[in-house]
């Protein structure tokens, strides 16, 4: 009997009605183990009539999930879906039938809390792009077990902000729910609830064992066995060592018991039968029934398992996998954990691939000596990829030591790159050239190989990243020689990358732009979608750095999309930052904001380079809005900042600096200034250089610019203000104008002042408007007041005058040209102003502009 959810099928009901009008959903049911999420959704499934295609999938409680379980499951039910293909070509797959379907899709996944990271890449993918489909993805999932750094909680936090994805909570049953369960027993509804809280799973089980009070739930579930035969007991016995499900012919063979063994099993309601596959009602039930199993049993139905699954004709790697653990013989965890492992690595199962490998270096010695080094190696990458740099290196110096032994020199000089890039994850940079030079020593005795080539790539990434230019140019074009002379496309792809980024931040900007965009459409020809990512995120964030913004906005809108496309969320988040660091210097800060605010909420990185970036940006807009919390954001910023590169770090500083400057104690910001001082002159970064200086001089420590300072910061330290806001005017940083202006005569004080106000930047303003009073100047314009500040929807300015010419009729091409901006700069404001807005048309924009006051004079106040 399912009571108390009558509200919550209602939803379900609405969200499939959504879907059948191309309206779809993501909806995560959420609650406590036992509280009824899978009797819900089986419940609205089961209601459901011919019309929806009803996809049923779940995610399994091995001692290491098989990756894709789930969409393994909708393959059955999906003709013709490939699942040997790379992953996101299967999930792009399926989105597709989703999208053009004439009939509505019901998706169920169930346990997310046990998903493996391929499970979890699907349900990104899905999630993200479910709202324009005729699908209703249903995930259920334990909320009280998705906590911390529970690799369920990123994703769910990713998608729980988007507007087609939908919560429900399943409660525990009520008091009353519980008496009218207990009505034709002897149980006390009030003793009944206090022993199970009114979980719904708990109750029922109580109930079913005959209506004692058990102490434990344990108890209740073997009670209830207790009362079948034996050959039933047994069948129950082998669907327990199974997670989730077990083939019904795999039951039979395992318990020695016939079919009517099994339909007593079912009878009693101890099993569900669930199509050729039993399964326990709740996991709670398998695992009480496991658990109580004595251990040489548990160990004989593991080792018939395995026996069972290694003659299958699909031979599931993760399943036999689990049950050589379980059963705890060495020689049959090295000899299947390793292959699973390998096979969740490939499918981007990567917390999957760690716990086998990790299952196999248990036993070294029956690995032996070579497989137990090439073993730590890969479980050091797959650590480094999932973040855990600390833990690679670990790994990564065990591979290094067997190789070592072995005098196996390839893999040694690969394993010491490895190690190299764990270090510079941890910012032991040091430590981490030693690792790279020798691994380059060891290379170059073996001659030209891919490897040596890939090697000295690395290496000149590493410079670039340091901000020296002549070692990063000099080892750039050694990989790229080796590349042509291999014939390697590879190679010769990320040398042409790499040489366009070093050019872009440390040498010629405009070459680095030109050779980037090369590398971009090269990527777009090979159909690399990793390459085109990587690309396209250099010349985004190396474009943002020489303050080239139109390029770089371009390419890091661009490469949002590709990484949403294969699911790089890093890369996704570090685009974003670098988005709100280009809006806060263009004095964009609504934008600014918007999109520190959204790697805030989407990255559990707290240390990490793109948050950093997108922190920083905001404290800055904090100090020139003079909002507060800046100081404590960007004092944050800083110490994180410091054992990073210089780049990261220099803008936080630069917003301390500033802000200690406006307040009148520019003692509080030298500290940490002059230590990022000394940093910037050890790089070749003519804009580190540049900005760093330039606070340097406002506060008095230095008296003129550094050479290789970035112009308009020199021009402005040797004194020429009016090149200095001329050379700011053409690149588009209106503050920065306004700086310069407030160092001429009054007059450029009042310009400074008027665009100051226009922007917000209260404390700067403020400054000039002292200043000018000291110098005897009268009738200045009044201090802007909050209501003037705030624009409608939270449109910038620009985009209030794009908006405008959308309700006068104007095209693009015309709105380009009555702006002097490019046809992109205005599809990505309209673009904008669509999303602010919450429309999808020009017409649509247009009655929204009516709506708020904007018209052909500009912007009304509100009523």
């Amino acid at each position: 009997m399912l009571l108390e959810r009558e509200e919550l099928l209602g939803y379900l009901a609405d969200r499939l009605v959504d879907a059948a009008s191309g309206r779809g959903s993501l909806v995560l049911v959420a609650g406590e183990a036992g509280a009824g999420k899978t009797s819900l959704v089986r419940a609205f499934v089961d209601a459901l009539d011919d019309s929806p295609l009803v996809l049923l999938g779940a995610c399994d409680p091995l001692t290491t999930p098989r990756p894709l379980s789930p969409v393994r499951d909708f393959s059955q039910q999906l003709p013709g879906l490939d699942l040997e293909r790379d992953p996101i070509d299967v999930f792009a797959d399926i989105l597709e039938r989703v999208r053009h379907t004439i009939r509505p899709v019901v998706m169920v996944v169930e346990d997310i809390h046990w998903a493996d990271a391929a499970t979890l890449d699907f349900l990104r993918y899905m999630g993200r792009r479910i709202g324009d489909s005729k699908g209703v993805l249903v995930c259920t999932y334990r909320d009280d077990e998705v906590v911390g750094t529970h690799p369920a909680r990123q994703v769910l936090g990713q998608l729980a902000p988007l507007s087609s994805t939908h919560r429900l909570h399943v409660p525990a049953l009520s008091i009353d729910a519980v008496a009218q369960l207990a009505r034709d027993t002897s149980v006390d509804p009030e003793e009944l609830m206090r022993l199970t809280d009114g979980n719904a799973f708990f109750v029922t089980e109580v109930l079913a064992s005959g209506g004692e009070l058990p102490a434990t739930v344990q108890e209740a579930v073997l009670a209830r066995v207790s009362q079948l035969g034996e050959r039933s007991r047994r069948v129950v016995e082998g669907v327990s060592v199974a997670p989730r499900s077990l083939e019904i012919a795999h039951a039979l063979a395992i318990a020695d018991a016939s079919p009517d063994d099994v339909d007593a099993a079912l009878s009693a309601g101890v099993l569900v039968g669930d199509g050729h596959a039993l399964r326990f009602r709740h996991e709670l039930a398998r695992a009480a029934v496991e658990d109580a199993l004595p251990p040489a049993r548990s160990l004989g139905l593991h080792l018939r398992m395995l026996e069972i699954l290694e003659h299958d004709a699909e031979r599931d790697l993760a399943r036999i996998a689990h049950h050589a653990i379980r059963a705890g013989r060495s020689d049959l965890i090295v000899e299947h954990a390793p292959a699973a492992g390998d096979e969740a690595a490939a499918k981007g199962a990567r917390y999957e691939a760690v716990k086998f490998y990790r299952a196999a270096l248990r036993y070294p010695e029956a690995l032996g000596p070579e497989r137990t080094a090439r073993l730590h190696l890969k479980l050091g990458m797959e650590l480094r990829a999932l973040d855990r740099p600390g833990d690679s290196e670990v790994e990564v110096r065990q591979a290094i030591a067997g190789f070592r032994r072995l005098e196996l020199v390839e893999e040694l000089a690969n394993a010491l790159g490895q190690l190299q890039a764990s270090l510079w994850n941890l910012r032991r940079f040091e430590e981490g050239w030693a690792a790279m030079n020798e691994a380059l020593q060891l290379l170059e005795s073996l001659g030209v190989t891919e490897t040596l080539g890939y090697t000295l790539y690395r290496v000149a990434h590493h410079h670039m990243l340091s901000r020296h230019a002549a070692p990063a140019f000099e080892y750039v074009e050694k990989a790229r020689r080796i590349g042509e002379q291999l014939g390697s496309r590879t190679i010769a792809w990320v040398s042409l990358m790499m040489e366009g980024t070093t050019h872009i931040v440390v040498g010629d900007a405009d070459r680095g732009v030109e050779l980037l965009r090369r590398a971009v459409a090269e990527a777009d020809r090979m159909d690399n979608r990793g390459f085109v990512s990587a690309g396209l995120g250099m010349l985004g964030s190396g474009g943002g750095e020489a303050r080239r913004y139109e390029v770089a906005i371009e390419a890091l809108q661009r490469g949002i999309d590709v990484a949403l496309a294969i699911d790089e969320d890093y890369t996704v988040a570090y685009n974003r930052s670098w988005l709100a660091r280009i809006a806060f210097e263009q004095g964009r800060w609504d934008d600014a904001v918007r999109y520190a605010e959204l790697v805030e909420r989407t990255t559990l990185q707290r240390e990490g380079i793109a948050y950093i970036t997108a922190m920083s940006a905001l404290g800055r807009v904090r100090v020139r809005r003079g909002d507060p919390g800046a100081v404590d954001l960007l004092e944050e910023m800083t110490a994180l900042s410091k054992s990073h590169e210089v780049q990261h770090g220099w803008n936080a500083v630069c917003g301390l600096a500033e802000h200690h400057w406006l307040a009148d104690r520019p003692e509080a910001a030298i500290g940490d200034l002059e230590f990022t001082y000394r940093r910037a002159l050890d790089t070749d970064s003519q804009w580190a250089r540049g900005e760093v200086g330039f606070w340097m001089w406002r506060l008095g420590r230095i008296q003129e610019p550094p050479d290789g300072a970035a112009e308009p910061f020199a021009l402005q330290m040797s004194g020429d203000w009016e090149g200095s806001a001329a050379a700011w005017r053409e690149i588009g940083c209106p503050y920065e104008v306004a700086t310069a202006l407030a160092d001429g005569p009054p007059e450029a004080k009042l310009e400074a002042l008027d665009i100051l106000d226009r922007l917000g930047a209260r404390p700067l303003g403020d400054r000039i408007r002292n200043e000018l009073r000291s110098q005897g100047v009268d009738h200045l314009p009044p201090r802007p007041s909050d209501r003037t500040l705030a624009n409608p929807a939270g449109l910038t300015d620009r985009q209030l005058e794009v908006l405008r010419l959308i309700a006068e009729g104007l095209g693009n091409d015309e709105i380009a040209s009555m702006l002097y901006i490019s046809k992109k700069t205005v599809e990505h404001h309209v673009s904008a102003i669509y999303t602010k807005l919450g429309v999808a048309t020009r017409v649509e924009a247009a009655r929204a502009a009516a709506r708020i006051g904007v018209g052909n004079r500009g912007v009304t106040a509100p009523g």
